[in-house]
């Protein structure tokens, strides 16, 4: 390790150790901790770090703690004594310390387990060590007239420039990632992505490499490093280092060595290590000096003290000096981009670092706060409510010499106590549902243990109490000995408004949850069940493979198209298989084929491209507006033919489409025969973009000045299956494959099922919403129920009297509901347009979206009213139950 890579155990934790412990302890426990630093930081700094951190925390102990002259000891031991007096208090009052334990306790478990999700995805990649100076570079190209294209990834030759021009520059490193076919031996082999990386991947990024060469892995080109998994998975119970693999590059299959196996990749990364081999000599040696062709994405490893701003001052020079007279017709601007900042950033263009959604983030940290504020007010309630039961108390404390300021400590004791015992429940509760939670949001989160993480959770807990306590300790210790004399009721106004004012916030707040997840649930059937302009019901896809040594891109595709038709012609056989087709894009994949060019009307103009075969567009019922679809035995349309969807004959101007070309005046001989339906074809968040479909793609490669794809453009053969079983499938195809394709791996999925991974991660934010909405209803449930129960008591003589005049259940009902009428009116009428504004935000996000409507609001009305109903109506069914004359009696 380098002397300037070094780093020293933290400071703070040396001093909180001088602060509390002996000085006759002090230089033995130090020097212990600073030996175990040394050892361990050879396996990571942080680690050696957060364990220099627990070795000083855990030497807090009574026997090394020294004393202090001026503390008084009577204040532990009235701390000690408010802990024992709380502890029979609430022992003593079994039901309502039961409801407020239950509803922190459920709180804390769904916070927790919300947070999970919220810690996971503001973590991505803070993992790494020199994470804080590490950048991705993002450029522009400015021509003027709306022709502006901005990338995340960059061209080759960007990275040796800013390494040879920019001093502020340590190092660089470039990933791209690519589809191979991979296998220990030349056949069977299996198509896995494949990482292409600089050399220096290793040294920049943070991956522990585990076994095997752990200095410099990728220093020749036929070297590949595995991850841990896929160690187990070529080679099980062998050692990897050292063996074989042989991986499609290009045209040929060369043999690569294993040189070390790094360890599986935390989930919070957006870097694929599984399969790893070196970027030199990978790439067509034009492209090292192609400015204007982008392929991976760089990295920028800024030295140590410098400044991104000052250093991206620096790239216009650079860009001068490199592109020269290029700059006449352009501006290009290059920037940088913080590596912490990618994931929940979606100001920056997609490339390969996968993006997550701040907005969900937002959503869930702030419905996991409102449920734990909803426990908090729960105690607030019920303590208000007890305010009347404790007033002799506080006077009996107040004329034998309490002060205010000792009753106030001791009724926050009180719910500190309570929210301590909580929280230890809360986690066990989080640690027994974590399971089932991760099965149903498809997540693998696990709570941590660490000394930090445990600090937290006990400073939440105080948090909490505080929260949670503070409004009651502050109205039972205002309680005046005069009052309780003359028998009056205690801070009955005071507590009876704010005590009213909480149950409204709490109800506004379970309304908004309710109304928020029937509107997330809303927006997601309506995506699945909203027409999108083909039918994908029952569609299989199978991705093909092109022959070794087919050539480029039309000969791979050719190659590809071929395998299909093999394939075709021998599943065509079975009974339940139909609507064939062949295309080189699938519906529900993003990426496609786009292509740009010069129009002749001195503009830049872009479209998708889908190359077919004669059947694709009938597999899949899609409708033409104009024209004529694709027909196998007109030569005019497998050669020229071209056929538009609506989006693409507005974009291009096109009055009369049928019979004319692309507005462009470099393309090959074609002719548009016919115009589509618009339909979804990637993605229901944005609108429908022009899309070009084809089946012979050569004309418009001919006339193309720009070339982007993301989504493997190989075709697929498409075919629906009307069987019973989906299960069938796989049994009805993989005979065959195995039969034709003996040394491919195959891949199948269904359509519809690609189409719904879209939409993955609404889908499980829309789960844990609804959890959450189920948890805070619980936990309304449990503070009204504490409400109700004290409303009962309060009118016992009450209930007896009205009992005996001939009342009946239901008028003991409507007694008790008038006092919370008011509360669910105001609640659920303010409820309305926050959750409307907060909406409309969020279903802005959707191109394509449902209406917002009065049911989501009705819907939360219901719920609520029903729980309302169900809680009261059993206590006042409980309270008609008692003898009336023990209710007089007791009065």
């Amino acid at each position: 390790m380098k002397k300037s890579d070094y780093k020293s155990p933290p400071k703070w934790a040396d001093r909180l150790l001088e602060f509390y412990c002996k000085d006759e302890f002090i230089e033995e426990i130090q020097g212990d901790a600073h030996e175990i630093f040394d050892r361990m930081v050879s396996q990571g700094q942080r680690r050696a770090q957060w364990t220099y951190v627990w070795n000083i925390i855990r030497f807090f102990k009574p026997s090394n703690i020294k004393t202090i002259e001026n503390v008084n000891s009577n204040y532990l031991i009235t701390t000690m004594n408010n802990f024992k007096i709380a502890a029979r208090v609430l022992w003593k009052q079994k039901i309502q310390t039961a409801l407020n334990i239950a509803s922190i306790t459920i709180g804390m478990a769904c916070f927790i387990l919300l947070g999970l999700y919220v810690k996971h995805e503001t973590s991505f990649d803070k993992f790494h060590e020199k994470g804080d100076r590490i950048y991705r570079t993002w450029s522009k190209e400015d021509y003027g007239d709306d022709k502006l294209f901005y990338y995340t990834n960059s061209p080759l030759p960007l990275a040796p420039a800013l390494e040879a021009n920019i001093p502020e520059v340590e190092a660089t490193v470039q990933v791209d990632y690519n589809r191979r076919l991979v296998g220990k031996k030349t056949e069977n082999r299996i198509n896995e992505r494949i990482a292409m990386v600089s050399p220096n991947f290793f040294d920049v990024f943070s991956f522990e490499l585990i076994r095997g060469n752990k200095a410099s892995p990728l220093s020749a080109g036929n070297q590949v490093v595995i991850s841990e998994q896929f160690a187990n998975k070529y080679f099980a119970g062998k050692e990897a280092v050292g063996q074989e693999m042989f991986i499609e590059m290009g045209e040929s299959i060369e043999p690569f060595v294993v040189s070390a196996i790094v360890g599986n990749a935390p989930e919070n990364t957006g870097f694929y290590t599984d399969i790893v081999i070196s970027n030199v000599d990978r790439y067509d040696p034009r492209r090292y000096q192609a400015w204007f062709s982008v392929a991976p994405e760089t990295f920028v490893l800024l030295r140590e003290n410098s400044s991104q701003h000052r250093t991206e001052a620096k790239f216009p020079k650079m860009i001068e000096a490199l592109l020269g007279e290029r700059l006449d017709d352009m501006e290009y601007i290059l920037g940088l981009q913080p590596l912490e900042d990618i994931h929940l950033n979606r100001d920056y263009p997609l490339a390969n670092m996968p993006i997550g959604n701040i907005n969900y983030v937002y959503v869930l940290g702030t419905v996991g706060v409102l449920v734990l504020i909803i426990a908090c007010i729960n105690y607030t309630i019920l303590s208000t409510g007890q305010s009347i039961k404790r007033a002799k108390e506080v006077g009996i404390r107040k004329v034998v010499g309490a002060q205010r300021k000792g009753l106030i400590g001791q009724y926050l004791t009180e719910s500190i106590l309570i929210s301590i015992i909580a929280t230890m429940l809360g986690l066990i509760l989080a640690h027994l549902l974590l399971s089932p939670f991760n099965f149903l949001v498809g997540t693998s989160f696990h709570i941590p243990q660490d000394p930090v993480s445990i600090i937290g959770f006990l400073g939440i807990a105080l948090l909490v109490g505080c929260m949670a306590g503070t409004y009651p300790a502050f109205i039972l210790s205002k309680t005046e000995l005069t009052s309780v004399l003359r028998g009056a009721t205690v801070g009955s106004k005071s507590a009876g408004w704010i005590r009213n004012t909480l149950l409204g916030f709490q109800l506004f707040l379970t309304f908004f949850l309710i109304s928020s997840s029937l509107l997330i649930n809303k927006q997601l059937d309506y995506l699945s069940e909203a027409d999108k302009g083909f039918n994908d019901a029952a569609m299989v896809a199978v991705p093909l493979y092109a022959q070794p040594n087919s050539g480029g891109f039309i000969g791979q595709f050719s190659s590809a198209m071929d395998n299909g038709q093999l394939l075709q012609s021998a599943l065509e056989q079975n009974h339940l298989l139909s609507h064939f087709g062949l295309g080189s894009h699938v519906f529900g994949a993003e990426g496609w084929l786009q292509l740009g060019f010069e129009s002749k009307y001195d503009s830049f103009l872009e479209f998708n491209l889908l190359i077919v075969d004669s059947n694709y567009m009938d597999a899949f019922d899609m409708e033409m507006l104009q024209g004529t679809p694709f027909n196998s035995e007109i030569s005019l349309h497998q050669n020229k033919g071209v056929i538009l969807n609506e989006s693409a004959v507005t974009y291009f101007g096109l009055d009369e489409p049928i019979g004319a070309r692309l507005p462009g005046a470099d393309f090959g001989e074609h002719v548009i025969i016919g115009v589509a339906n618009d339909f979804n074809f990637e993605n229901m968040r944005n609108e429908i973009k022009p899309l070009v479909i084809v089946q012979n793609p050569a004309p418009l490669f001919e006339g193309a000045s720009d070339f982007n794809v993301t989504d493997n453009p190989i075709p697929k053969l498409v075919f629906k299956y009307n069987g019973s079983s989906l299960v069938e499938v796989a049994s009805i195809i993989r005979p065959v494959w195995d039969e034709l394709f003996p040394d491919q791996e195959l891949n199948f999925n269904f359509v519809e099922q690609g189409i719904q991974l879209q939409y993955e991660e609404d889908a499980k934010v829309s789960k844990m919403a609804s959890m959450a909405t189920v948890i805070s209803i619980l936990i309304a449930s449990f503070g009204l129920l504490g409400l109700t129960i004290f409303l009962v008591n309060a009118k016992m003589k009450e209930i007896g009297v009205r009992k005996i005049l001939g009342a009946s259940p239901r008028m003991i009902l409507v007694l008790l509901m008038n006092h919370f009428i008011l509360q669910l009116l105001l609640a659920f009428l303010i409820s309305i347009p926050v959750t409307y504004y907060l909406m409309r935000e969020w279903l802005n996000e959707f191109v394509y979206r449902t209406s917002i409507g009065l049911d989501p609001f009705l819907g939360s009305a219901g719920i609520t009213l029903l729980v309302i109903l169900a809680v009261i109506g059993y206590q006042s069914v409980k309270a008609y139950r008692v003898n009336a004359v023990l209710s007089l009696r007791n009065e």
